[in-house]
């Protein structure tokens, strides 16, 4: 960001960072971990906090993905419940019938 101090002259506010280039064989190095199933999911999140802690993964990032994998075990849950209601529902409609 810059601010004019006088007519022409230009004066910079704040540092800016230098735009690093990514090759991109490097943006998909490592493959994708199975997320299927919770049981799953935990164990992500678990090799995440070893990551974290050991300084291969800023914490900061780490919260972040943390927070998605929390949000996707969350989704899963609700998903189990959803069919698990239909399920029964099915079960109580055949049995009404008879």
């Amino acid at each position: 960001m810059t601010k004019p101090t006088k007519p022409g002259i230009v004066q910079a506010i704040a540092p800016t960072k230098t735009l690093q280039l990514v090759d991109p064989q490097d943006i998909n190095r490592h493959p994708a971990p199975r997320l299927g199933t919770a049981a799953e999911v935990r164990m992500e999140m678990a090799r995440l906090y070893r990551d974290a802690r050991s300084g291969r993964v800023e914490v900061g990032d780490a919260t972040k993905l943390a927070y998605i994998l929390s949000q996707l075990a969350n989704l899963m849950r609700i998903d189990d419940l959803e069919q698990r209601t239909a399920a029964l529902e099915r079960a109580l409609k055949a049995e009404a019938r008879k």
